[in-house]
């Protein structure tokens, strides 16, 4: 009873194996007769032209300027801010307590036991006189 049952089931498997061949078979020449039909034609296809340019890399040119106008200009505008940066000095210039007290000792003068002078220092400022802040501002 178990041997019957096999052989139907094989049976089964074989017609129904038989089936789908006999259905995909026709759809699998045709995909296949696509295939070779679209490597035939691209190879007898045109090869596109591409033409080859020549580009400077990373390098930035204006319009209405040469190459050579526009590295002057970078130049120009390098040394300018060079030049600014030396105004103005990166980080807080400071003088030392100790070194500061011993300018002062050597500015100061004296007559007897009178100071005559005190080596003070003042702060830089940006007008000469008071008038000239006045000025300025717009002040009288």
């Amino acid at each position: 009873l178990v041997d019957k049952s096999r052989q139907a089931t094989r049976r089964g498997l074989k017609i129904a194996t038989q089936e789908l061949v006999s259905t995909c078979l026709p759809t699998m020449r045709f995909l296949l007769a696509l295939v070779c039909s679209i490597a035939a034609v691209s190879a007898f296809a045109p090869v596109p032209v591409t033409k080859q340019v020549t580009v400077a890399r990373q390098a930035y040119v204006p319009d209405g300027l040469s190459a050579a106008d526009w590295a002057k200009k970078q130049k120009e505008e390098k040394a300018k801010s060079a030049k600014n940066k030396q105004r103005f000095p990166k980080g807080k210039s400071f003088v030392d307590v100790t070194v500061w007290l011993k300018q002062l000792e050597g500015r100061q003068s004296f007559a007897g036991e009178k100071i005559t002078g005190s080596g003070h220092t003042f702060a830089k400022t940006k007008f000469e006189s008071k008038e000239a802040y006045d000025a300025a501002k717009g002040r009288k």
